[in-house]
């Protein structure tokens, strides 16, 4: 009786283990965009105090930030997608050169497309910021994602 008592706990167990592996597999995507948006709002809440943005600093950089950030994650995504795709070229056989020189730019090319992002917007602090605060900006950035 008590084998059979331990028998079911255990079977109740997986099965309920079986449930929530599944229902944390399918909201992964929606979790992973809310986690990266939690970031993106926490990091503009800690650039905002960390350099003392006026009310006029801050209403003219959330856009340009939040722009130029989902700018960023959409390039992001066409990189993992390339990156998929390169993935399974390279487990052919024998991999096509075109196909590998062709996807290795298009990810080379995507990853400029970063940093003219990134540089974009370094500009469009400095245009927004007094030297003071862009000599923390640079120091909160260094430090954030560190």
């Amino acid at each position: 009786m008590k084998i059979r008592y331990i028998f079911s706990i255990l079977l109740c167990l997986l099965l309920l283990s079986s449930i929530l592996s599944a229902a944390i597999q399918d909201g992964q995507p929606q979790d992973r965009r809310r986690t990266r948006e939690n970031m993106r709002t926490l990091w503009l809440l800690r650039m905002t105090r960390v350099l003392e943005l006026t009310e006029e600093q801050t209403a003219k950089v959330f856009p340009i930030v939040s722009r130029i950030e989902k700018e960023k994650n959409e390039i992001y995504k066409q990189i993992g997608k390339q990156v998929r795709e390169l993935r399974l070229i390279l487990r052919e056989e024998e991999p096509d050169q075109g196909d590998l020189k062709n996807k290795i730019n298009k990810i080379k090319e995507l990853r400029n497309l970063i940093k003219k992002k990134d540089e974009e917007l370094e500009a469009r602090m400095e245009e927004n910021l007094t030297l003071i605060q862009r000599a923390k900006y640079l120091m909160f950035a260094a430090n954030f994602y560190r």
